[in-house]
């Protein structure tokens, strides 16, 4: 038997399935020109059997179809339920007996089965099976089904990692609109400071779910993890729809454990889950519109699922917003989501559909970025949500010739209002509480607001020749926007001309001077002077006590460490084209290959450069062997390259301009009257309140008499002014791709049983990331000497050659005891920085062969005495201890000074550099030098072996049962990186610096275990129907879900950035692993039939039987920044805000109530 397979032909967005099947007579002989007729949601199609005796209907909306088979001289043969899924053919054998037509037999049909036309891997969901078994309620519970996804961590439970990817390399695409967040990849709504906030489709108005594990057919792209298609619900000749609602109150669930519970005796604490209450309703109602001829042509679906989510929290413990809200507070979000569709069947071989879909949601005014604050002023609420709307054309044009089409356009947006619109205060003193606290304010605000255009367009033509073909072609292009908004709370203020003393405070020194006027916000940082450079002389800067009333006063400073100026927008966009060739040919009826192309381009603008990626060419290979042309059994093999196409958020953060003030000080309002015991006669003091606390809320007063910068008595600092122009490419660069390879088997056993076993081969094999070329020490050097880290956006490997390498030298601890240093001004400095300083100021024989008796290499000194001006003496690492310290001469000439000790120009190139005398390179130029940089390969390998054993409904019972027995290893988890909680896809810290020669990075380009390699994962989900007694109609379904532990890595800081989570110190899964988790679930559900048309149907839930609450996740972090050593390592993990929860959900059930009809 041969199928088309015109299923192949659709494009990614395609919301259909195909129906085919075989007659045969008694004797198994195939019976040609037989009447098949199929009546489905819209209506009955007919056609005859071919000589072969096969059949073959296309492009059928999902779902349940009867089938009829006639032909003179046999009884009629009636199959009642076969199910239609989409982007897949449902085969069935039809046996004809000798007879009447007027006699009709009874035929069953399992809808499961072996598609032989195709080696793709998926996983399909249809409402049919999910509404029996017990999951929970939003859609993405049901990727969890797929033996190939797991938990993505921190991308949050909406985006999975699937088959190795992270959670931010999935596409996401419902009813032919992709619903993926623009600039972050994630699934609906992606906020930058809480992550994933997920979509609001759910199970009510869902009808399938499809998720692509591997094996893509070329029509398929934009993402290199899994491909998911949702298919919502649509209108049908019989008018059907439910009302009902879900109920999860809290006294339904255990108590959760928390991190931050006594028992485990964290110290930074974060706050305590207490728990969900859950509350939604749900009403549809399909079917045809009654108005003449439109009856049998127009349909129409809609449904309204409003929900209320409730949940419960614990300020932590000694916090002032524990005291506010006594102990407890309720965070609650609403959405009223919604979805409606019209169908419209022009005639038997043309349909055009329209379906629009949305999730407005809002929140209450509560705290949700921080748990751990001194009051209110931290609390905020959200508005976010989506709205989506796709039109689409299926036609038949001939009975080899289909055409699909399909145009889109989906809007999401975010954004958040403070409970008070005042400046942000972290207090850092370390006066009144250790550590670093919120004082007041909510500070960080980004809102965006993004929508995506889209058009797609395929054809397919089925034709003989030395067998039967089936080629496709299409193309699609997509237009995403994202406008991005950032900005600080507190208001806008105008930035001075003038510094306290009337001069002025160094806006000149940045490359627009015309700062100054320009309205800009500010999040602020109270800090002791001690901590600030060249504060020593600051008279102006207040002083503070240690306790309400106490003594020991210290001098602080308010330290504007962000404040953007230049309006707060960032607009970014983007233009996709892909575009496809597939031939799907089957040689006779055992044999299928498909051979196919797939090409994609893609460019990012950002408001200052935009960034073509073109002619990339994706291979898609795939055989299918039927060994007895039966259609029960296959064997498959496939080969795959998937380009990973990025988000906006590279063009957001690479390509995009964004003014900012990074180092403003500010005197603290103060006065000079009633100051604490030990505050210098005179001297200001700053302000308190009625209890003698510090008034934040009066604190900062910003004008020119409170600016310190360069001020007499004040900072002796510049205003430091960040003025970003986008980040220049690679020469070359070309766009990300992974590689897969998969081989298979399928078999059907009597009864519907199918078993598979499949061995899955993922390694992915460039990477887009930006690049610094230089160290961690070399970055220090350049600190020290006013430079800074240039970005370059390439694609690093062990053979890039982009930047010019250092020439490093390195030489021991050095030291540092302070004295007066003539060369400094008469003020202290370390005895090596001054002989260093002394030599830089008067370069001579003398000063050089002082620096040198201090242990200064003299290879970095030139030949006019003059040393390096990149060095960094004692770098050490988060442990405070000193690895030795290190200089950078140039690489190319031995003298980088004049004859007048000024410092070259800059090489700009290498045939510039070999001229004697004309520029000085230390390393880290952005151009080749012949040698290849020192970065590692990017590796990402995944190796899975999967066993399934599915059993569409018949016989009473269904069966979803998987076994992933997987390995994920490598040094890049992809477009989300877990190690430090960051999504920036294409442009994370990982390749920012190279190792140099103390090993500052550790072994964070060595290989290991990835954070989502879960070694196994079992999911066993049975259904069973009473089908007699009094309960007849009682569905009983259960779930069982085991997962073995994610890898555990030690993870410190590096002092260039000083974030916790950069550096894997000892390797990848040096800890060991997580606990094994596993869970035991219940779904009952008895209808109560008023008639065959209208039940009432009464559901329990019960998930985590069992009641356990097992550890998923520890701090991995050995510091909590550089040099902070962090007190909670190796305990149970929490984060800011408790948006993600790292222990297994305790016990938890929920009752439903549906009337159905």
């Amino acid at each position: 038997m041969v199928f088309s397979t015109s299923a192949a032909a659709q494009d990614q967005g395609a919301a259909r399935g195909n129906l085919g099947g075989i007659v045969y007579d008694a004797s198994k002989a195939s019976v040609p020109g037989a009447q098949v007729t199929i009546t489905g949601p819209i209506g009955s199609l007919s056609q005859s059997t071919t000589d072969q005796g096969t059949f073959l209907f296309s492009t059928l909306i999902p779902g349940i179809y009867s089938v009829k088979v006639q032909k003179p001289g046999f009884k009629v043969a009636s199959v009642k339920s076969a199910e239609v899924q989409i982007n897949k053919t449902t085969s069935i054998e039809v046996i004809l007996e000798t007879g009447q037509v007027t006699e009709t037999v009874e035929v069953s049909a399992a809808t499961v089965t072996v598609d032989t036309s195709t080696s793709a891997v998926t996983a399909d969901i249809s409402d049919t099976f999910f509404q029996n078994i017990p999951v929970q309620r939003g859609v993405a519970n049901l990727f969890y089904l797929s033996p190939g996804a797991v938990d993505g961590i921190q991308t949050g439970g909406n985006n999975p990692s699937i088959s190795g990817s992270s959670g931010l390399e999935n596409s996401y695409v419902a009813d032919g609109v992709s619903i993926n967040d623009p600039a972050f990849g994630g699934l609906g709504v992606w906020a930058r400071s809480y992550g994933a906030l997920g979509s609001g489709i759910n199970q009510s108005f869902v009808k399938e779910v499809q998720i692509k594990t591997g094996g893509f057919e070329p029509q398929y792209g934009h993402a290199s993890g899994g491909i998911v298609q949702i298919v919502t619900k649509s209108g049908s000749t019989k008018t059907h729809g439910e009302v009902g609602g879900y109920f999860h109150p809290l006294g339904m669930q255990t108590t959760p454990l928390n991190a931050d519970d006594p028992q485990f005796g964290r110290v930074n604490l974060f706050g305590r889950y207490l728990g969900n209450a859950t509350y939604e309703g749900d009403a549809e109602l399909g079917g045809y519109v009654p108005i003449g001829k439109l009856r049998d042509h127009l349909f129409y679906f809609g449904n309204f699922n409003p929900s209320v989510n409730n949940q419960y929290v614990a300020p932590a413990v000694g916090s002032g917003l524990f005291t506010a809200y006594n102990g407890q507070l309720q965070r609650t979000k609403t959405s009223y989501d919604y979805a409606g569709k019209l169908t419209f069947k022009i005639n038997d071989r043309h349909t055009v559909e329209s379906s629009v879909f949305g999730d407005p949601s809002h929140t209450n005014n509560v705290p949700w970025a921080t748990l751990n604050a001194s009051d209110k002023t931290v609390n905020s609420k959200w508005d976010y949500g989506t709205r989506n709307w796709a039109a689409r054309y299926d036609g038949t044009l001939t009975s080899t010739w289909l055409i699909d089409g399909a145009f889109t356009w989906s809007w999401n947006h975010f954004s958040e209002k403070p409970l008070a619109d005042i400046t942000q205060i972290f207090d850092e003193s370390g006066l009144f509480k250790a550590g670093t606290f919120t004082a007041q304010g909510f500070g960080f605000l980004e809102p965006y607001d993004s929508n995506t255009r889209s058009i797609a367009f395929d054809t397919s033509k089925t034709y003989h020749f030395l067998g039967q073909h089936t080629f496709s072609i299409g193309y699609n292009w997509q237009f995403p926007i994202y406008d991005d908004s950032t900005s600080f709370s507190g208001g806008k203020f105008a930035l001075p001309a003038t510094n306290a003393s009337g001069g002025d405070p160094g806006y000149g020194a940045a490359t627009n001077p015309t700062v100054a006027g320009k309205m800009t916000d500010a999040s602020l940082v109270l800090e002791p002077i001690s901590s600030v450079s060249n504060s020593s002389g600051c008279t102006l800067c207040p002083y503070m006590a240690d306790s309400v009333g106490g003594g020991n006063p210290i001098q602080v400073v308010l330290v504007q460490s962000r404040g953007r100026f230049d309006g707060g927008v960032t607009k970014s966009s983007g233009k996709y084209h892909a575009g496809y060739v597939n031939d799907s040919w089957a040689l006779g009826k055992r044999v299928t290959v498909n051979l196919g192309l797939r090409w994609e381009q893609q460019r990012l603008v950002g408001n200052q450069l935009n960034k073509l990626f073109n002619d990339m060419w994706s291979p898609r290979i795939g055989f299918v062997l039927d060994p007895k042309g039966d259609r029960k059994t296959k064997f498959y093999a496939n080969y795959g390259r998937y380009a990973f196409i990025l988000p906006l958020d590279a063009a957001v953060r690479a390509l995009s301009a964004e003014d900012d003030v990074l180092g403003a000080y500010w005197a603290p309002s103060s006065k000079t009257t009633g100051c604490p015991a030990g505050t210098p006669a005179g001297a200001p003091c700053i302000l308190t309140d009625s209890s003698g606390n510090p008034d934040y809320a009066n604190m900062f007063k910003p004008s020119s008499s409170t600016l310190l910068n360069s001020a007499s008595g004040g900072i002796g600092n510049a205003v430091t002014v960040g003025l970003s122009g986008g980040e220049p490419f690679q020469p070359g660069i070309r766009m990300e791709y992974t590689d897969e390879y998969v081989a298979g088997f399928q078999h059907e056993f009597r009864g519907g049983l199918v078993f598979g076993v499949r061995y899955i081969d993922r390694r992915l094999k460039r990477v887009i990331e930006d690049e610094g070329g230089i160290s961690v020490e070399q970055f220090n050097a350049l600190a020290n000497n006013g430079g800074g880290l240039n970005y370059f956006i390439g694609n690093p490997n062990s053979k890039s050659d982009v930047f010019v390498n250092p020439n490093e030298q390195t030489f021991g601890g050095v030291d540092e005891t302070q004295s007066a240093c003539a060369a400094n001004g008469g003020k202290p400095l370390g005895a090596f920085d001054c002989a260093l300083l002394t030599a830089e100021q008067n370069p001579s024989a003398a000063n050089a062969a002082a620096l040198v008796a201090l242990g200064f290499p003299s290879s970095c000194i030139d030949t006019h005495n003059a040393p390096t001006p990149y060095v960094a003496p004692n770098v050490a690492n988060t442990f405070g201890t000193v690895l030795g310290s290190a200089c950078f001469p140039a690489v190319n000439t031995g003298t980088w000074t004049d004859s007048s000790g000024n410092l070259l120009s800059d090489c700009t190139n290498l045939a510039q550099s070999k001229q004697a005398g004309n520029c000085a390179a230390f390393g880290g130029e952005f151009y080749a030098d012949g040698k290849p940089d020192t970065y590692k390969d990017p590796r990402r390998v995944y190796q899975a072996v999967e066993i399934e054993f599915n059993k569409g409904f018949s016989h009473n019972w269904a069966l979803l049962a998987n076994w992933r027995i997987a390995r994920l290893n490598g040094n890049y988890e992809g477009a989300f990186r877990n190690d430090n909680n960051q999504a920036d896809p294409g442009i994370s810290s990982l390749f920012d610096l190279t190792e140099g020669a103390f090993g500052l990075l550790g072994k964070q380009q060595g290989i290991g275990p990835l954070n989502t390699d879960r070694r196994h994962v079992i999911n066993i989900f049975p259904v069973y129907v009473l089908d007699h007694s009094r309960l007849k109609g009682m569905v009983f379904g259960g779930g069982l879900r085991v997962q073995t532990g994610l890898p555990l890595t030690t993870l410190v800081a590096q002092q260039a950035y000083q974030n916790a989570g950069e550096v894997p110190l000892f390797g990848r899964g040096d800890l060991g692993r997580a606990p094994t988790t596993a869970g035991i679930d219940a779904h009952l559900e008895y209808p109560w039939k008023f008639n065959d048309r209208v039940s009432l149907k009464f559901g329990f839930d019960a998930f985590n039987i069992a009641n356990r609450k097992t550890k998923t996740l520890i701090d991995q972090n050995a510091d909590q920044g550089f040099g902070v050593p962090n007190q909670d390592f190796k305990l149970p993990f929490a984060t800011t805000g408790m948006n993600n929860y790292f222990f297994q959900q305790p016990f938890s059930s929920r009752v439903s109530l549906r009337l159905v009809f």
